[in-house]
C-alpha cells in the first residue's frame, strides 16, 4: 500500500497529517473513523492557514486516504471544498511566459561543444531536453543512458522509471527527436553524444543514470540540482530567475508550440498529460502524428 504512492506523495501528505494528528488529540476525535463535523472543523480551521484551494485539496485527501470511512468523499466535504474553490480559487502561475526564441537562439551560440566547460554543456543539455520535450525535471532525472537509443532517423530515449503521471493502463514517456544535420548547434543528439563521451571516464562503476554532478565526485543528479542547472541557464539567457522558475520551459514551450499551430492533442501526448486533461489550457497555455514534430515546433523557432 506504500508503493501504490510516490515519494512527492507521501512527502506533500506529511506536514497535513501531522497537524491532523493534534487536531484529533486535542478534540480526542478519532484520526482514522472522524466525525463528518470533527473534519470540517479542521478543515475550517486549516482554511485560514492556506492560500489556495490546491492546499486545501491537499489536505482533503491525505486525511481522506487514511479514513476508513473515505470521509473526503462526502457529500458536505464536497459542497465545503466547492465553496473553497470559490473563495480561494485555483490561478495560473505565470500570467504570461518568457519568449523561448532568444534562449534558443543564445543557446545555439553555444558551440562547439569541445570548447565548451563540461559545466556549460550540461547546462545546456538540460535546457534543450527540457524545451525539446516539454517534460518535467522529475522526467529529466529518471533518463537513463541504457534507454537511449540513436535510431536511423531519430533519438529514442524510453522512460521506464514511476513519474508523477504514472499510472495503470498510461503509457509512459518516450522522447523523441529528430537529428538537425544542418543546425548541429541546436541537435540534442549531437550535444548528447557529446556529453556521454565527455563523462564517461568521470562516471562511477555501474552509474546508468544520464546526468551527474559536473563537479567531483560525480555522483547522479537529482531533481533539485537539474532544476538549479535550468534557473542559471534562463538566467544566462536572459530570463529573470525571480519572476520564472525551472518548471517554466513546460509553460514555454507548450505555449510556442500552440502558437505555431500544432495540434492541441500532440501537445497533450508530447507533454505527458491525459487526453481529456485540461491542464494546459487552463494553466500553461500563455497570451505528434511524429512525436518529435514537438521538438522540432520549439527548438527550430
Amino acid at each position: 500500500m506504500i508503493a501504490s504512492l510516490s515519494p512527492a506523495t507521501i512527502k506533500q501528505y506529511a506536514r497535513p497529517l501531522r497537524i491532523w494528528w493534534d487536531f484529533c488529540q486535542k478534540h480526542q476525535a478519532i484520526p482514522f473513523s472522524p466525525k463528518v463535523d470533527e473534519f470540517l472543523e479542521f478543515l475550517s480551521q486549516e482554511t485560514g492557514n492556506t492560500g489556495s484551494y490546491s492546499s486545501f485539496n491537499t489536505t482533503r485527501s491525505a486525511v481522506s486516504l487514511i479514513t476508513v470511512n473515505a470521509i473526503g468523499n462526502h457529500p458536505l466535504v464536497r459542497r465545503f471544498g466547492k465553496g473553497i474553490s470559490i473563495i480561494k480559487p485555483q490561478k495560473p502561475r505565470y500570467d504570461f511566459i518568457w519568449d523561448p526564441a532568444p534562449v534558443i537562439s543564445k543557446l545555439a551560440k553555444l558551440y562547439p561543444h569541445e570548447s565548451l566547460s563540461l559545466e556549460i554543456v550540461t547546462r545546456k543539455l538540460v535546457l534543450l531536453l527540457a524545451l525539446g520535450s516539454g517534460q518535467r525535471t522529475q522526467t529529466l532525472t529518471t533518463i537513463r543512458i541504457s534507454q537511449i537509443l540513436f535510431d536511423q532517423d531519430k533519438l529514442i530515449i524510453k522512460i521506464p522509471d514511476r513519474l508523477k503521471t504514472s499510472a495503470p493502463g498510461r503509457a509512459q514517456p518516450l522522447l523523441t527527436f529528430s537529428y538537425f544535420s544542418d543546425r548541429p548547434d541546436l541537435c540534442i543528439s549531437n550535444i548528447l553524444k557529446h556529453y556521454l563521451q565527455r563523462t564517461k571516464d568521470l562516471r562511477p562503476p555501474g552509474c546508468d543514470s544520464l546526468f551527474i554532478s559536473f563537479m567531483k565526485p560525480h555522483r547522479p543528479v537529482g531533481t533539485q540540482s537539474i532544476s538549479r542547472w535550468i534557473r542559471k541557464g534562463l538566467e544566462e539567457c536572459g530570463v529573470r530567475a525571480d519572476l520564472f522558475s525551472a518548471h517554466s520551459t513546460r509553460h514555454a514551450s507548450t505555449s510556442l508550440a500552440a502558437k505555431k499551430g500544432l495540434s492541441l492533442d500532440l501537445i497533450k501526448r508530447a507533454a505527458g498529460w491525459s487526453g481529456d486533461s485540461q491542464i494546459f489550457a487552463r494553466f500553461y497555455n500563455r497570451s505528434i502524428v511524429n512525436p518529435e514534430a514537438f521538438s522540432d515546433s520549439v527548438l527550430l523557432s
